[in-house]
């Protein structure tokens, strides 16, 4: 098996699926703000700043220049949701409190 054979896993329960799009100029790190706030039940003025747990610029930055690797992850932690970004646009917000066994993130996820 090698690096990219390998598959991410994710050891908390789904709560929300999303996808940003940048065709439409949408900014990775809006949408993630907007995810955890509908997963949460909350405005996302409520939520703490998000530069409190990832760097927004770099989180855009990142999709924006990631060299064309649909696959391509990040995941990091707000209070207590678990939040997992690749490169096609796709955002899953889990929820850390509600543990599973694990399972892939995304379905073909590999690093």
């Amino acid at each position: 098996m090698t690096m990219a054979d390998r598959i991410v896993l994710r050891g908390c329960t789904p709560v929300l699926d999303t996808e940003y799009d940048k065709s439409n100029n949408e900014l990775p790190s809006e949408v993630v703000v907007d995810a955890v706030a509908t997963a949460a039940g909350v405005d996302p003025l409520d939520l703490p700043p998000l530069y409190e747990f990832v760097d927004p610029d770099a989180l855009n930055n990142l999709f924006d220049n990631h060299g064309g690797d649909t696959n391509a992850l990040l995941s990091f932690t707000i209070d207590t949701w678990n939040v997992f970004v690749r490169a096609d646009g796709k955002i899953r917000v889990c929820d850390v409190t509600r543990p599973t066994d694990p399972e892939p993130v995304f379905d073909g996820t590999t690093v």
